[in-house]
C-alpha cells in the first residue's frame, strides 16, 4: 500500500509558471508535457504516488486516467473541477498516522478544504522551488559522479598507450 501521496492541482501549476502559462496561451497539450515531464523527473524522490489532476469543466467527455513516466495523470469528467476531485480523493484517501497526503494547490478555499481533510499543503509557487533544487541537485550529482568516474577501466602508463596506438595503426615505429 502506498503510504506517501503528493496530489497535484495540474492547471494551477501551469498558472503559478510565467514560461508555461505563456505557453499553455499557445499550445495547451505542450505545457501540460512539460509540467508533466518535470513532476515525473522530481516523483522518484518525493512520493509513492505522485497524482496530476487537470479538470475538464469547460470541456465535453468522460473522466480519463493514464500513467506519464510514472505519474497519475487525471482528467475530471465534464463540470467537475479539480478541486472537488482532489477533495474528495483526498477524503478517500485519509488514514490517520498511516498516510501522509500532500496537496499542491494556490487556491485557497481548496487550502481549507484539504486542511479539513487532514493533507498537508504546499503552494503552487512553493513547489516550483522544490522542482528547481531537486533538479540542481541532481545536476551536481551527476557532474561529480562524471568527475569522479575513471576514464579507462585500469591505469595505463604511456608506453603502454602508446604500444596499444601502434598495434591500432598496424606499424612498429
Amino acid at each position: 500500500m502506498k503510504e506517501r501521496h503528493l496530489i497535484i492541482d495540474g492547471y494551477n501549476m501551469i498558472g503559478q509558471s510565467s514560461e508555461l502559462s505563456q505557453l499553455s496561451k499557445e499550445n495547451l497539450e505542450e505545457a501540460r508535457e512539460q509540467l508533466l515531464t518535470a513532476i515525473a523527473n522530481y516523483s522518484a524522490v518525493i512520493a509513492d504516488e505522485v497524482v496530476c489532476v487537470f479538470d475538464a469543466y469547460e470541456q465535453a467527455g468522460a473522466h480519463s486516467e493514464y500513467t506519464y513516466h510514472g505519474v497519475k495523470v487525471i482528467f475530471t469528467k465534464e463540470k467537475e473541477t479539480a478541486d472537488s476531485y482532489i477533495e474528495r480523493y483526498v477524503y478517500d484517501l485519509y488514514e490517520k498516522h498511516t498516510r501522509h497526503i500532500t496537496v499542491v494547490t494556490s487556491d485557497m478555499s481548496e487550502q481549507h478544504a484539504i486542511f479539513g481533510s487532514g493533507a498537508y499543503r504546499i503552494s503552487s509557487r512553493e513547489m516550483w522551488r522544490d522542482l528547481k533544487e531537486s533538479e540542481d541537485s541532481v545536476s551536481k550529482k551527476l557532474e561529480g559522479f562524471n568527475e569522479n568516474k575513471p576514464r579507462t577501466r585500469i591505469e595505463l602508463s604511456n608506453e603502454i598507450l602508446e604500444e596499444f596506438e601502434k598495434l591500432r595503426r598496424g606499424t612498429d615505429e
